[in-house]
């Protein structure tokens, strides 16, 4: 654990994390969940210098909404929402799919492949497609037709996001388990008597653990990418407080808890003329992103000496040596032939 915390992109990713929940939570207390919000502003003389929407200047750093609301203060209330929600979705998925996962490649390695062909078909289903059609009917809330409670609707959202992912998650631990039984220890342990709950506790679960957490990295920010296309359909985490359908022009769909796909989602129209609006909450989304990213790339470089990202390329690397080095050879014989 020491190790961890003096590697430099691990500890940089924490800090920000963990320093944006707390300025979050403690923002939230000192406002009491109230939005900042300034419709205008005067300058010495009371003259009249700007007005809603205020672009970023010292007197609201992050600039206004359309109705005076200060962005800082919206992210800053919102964070803790966000941030959270994708920490408890990526936690239970992990939590579900890696006793599954385990069992699936331990237990039932024959029907395993019929397994793989079932989920193989979610790869190409998009998740926010699902996830808009479940979440649809719970998420939206009109005046005066509130069907569900906000810790009712939190609580649908977590579970629609968890389950959608958990076969996927869960085939894929079923696959490197199932590989892993077939590695020389593995069966050496068998020959020596070991049962199969001792192999998984003493020999798979040591390998497989940093593993883990590179996963639960990944599905922190797949679930952070979710929330954020939600918001494009006006699909937020707590739920979208629409306009009254009768009024002839009503307000843009609201966040209730202000978290950031909320943000993003109602403030797209602003894009061209009020840039700052939306730009906010995708910066946080991308700094937050990044700062997870860190912290897997630190983990991996601590637990395994390895990139957890670079992996790939090295090895696109080796094998583009490896073929030139046989074009060499191949070129060698047929130069040694012709000379023969």
């Amino acid at each position: 654990m020491i190790k961890l915390f003096k590697q430099p992109l691990f500890l940089i990713g924490f800090i920000f994390i963990t320093g944006l929940l707390c300025t979050s939570f403690i923002y939230s207390e000192v406002v009491d969940h109230k939005v900042r919000q300034i419709y205008h502003i005067f300058g010495e003389n009371n003259e009249l210098i700007d007005s809603s929407p205020i672009a970023p200047r010292l007197e609201a750093p992050l600039g206004t909404d359309r109705l005076g609301f200060d962005m800082l203060s919206k992210v800053l209330i919102g964070a803790k929402f966000t941030i959270i929600a994708a920490f408890v979705i990526a936690a239970l998925r992990m939590v579900i799919s890696i006793p599954l996962g385990l069992i699936l490649g331990s237990y039932f390695s024959k029907i395993r492949r019929y397994v793989n062909s079932f989920v193989d078909a979610f790869h190409f289903i998009p998740l926010t497609i699902i996830a808009i059609y479940l979440l649809g009917p719970v998420l939206v809330q009109f005046p005066g037709m509130n069907t569900y409670t906000l810790f009712e609707r939190m609580v649908i959202e977590v579970v629609v996001l968890i389950l959608l992912t958990v076969p996927i998650l869960t085939v894929l631990i079923g696959n490197e388990t199932s590989e892993l039984f077939k590695a020389e220890f593995v069966l050496s342990a068998k020959t020596l008597g070991g049962s199969k709950p001792h192999i998984i506790v003493k020999h798979i679960l040591p390998i497989l653990k940093e593993r883990f957490f590179i996963l639960f990295g990944q599905q922190f920010v797949q679930t952070l990418l979710v929330m954020a296309h939600l918001g494009l359909f006006n699909l937020y985490f707590g739920g979208t407080l629409m306009s009254n359908p009768g009024a002839v022009q009503g307000d843009p769909p609201q966040s209730i808890t202000n978290e950031w796909s909320g943000l993003i989602g109602g403030t797209k129209e602003f894009l061209q003329w009020a840039p700052w609006i939306p730009f906010t909450p995708i910066v946080c989304f991308a700094l937050t992103i990044l700062a997870v990213t860190f912290m897997v790339e630190g983990y991996s470089r601590v637990s395994t000496g390895r990139s957890a990202y670079r992996k790939r390329k090295v090895s696109e690397a080796k094998k583009q040596r490896n073929h030139q080095v046989e074009a060499d050879f191949s070129l060698l014989k047929k130069t040694e032939g012709s000379s023969h």
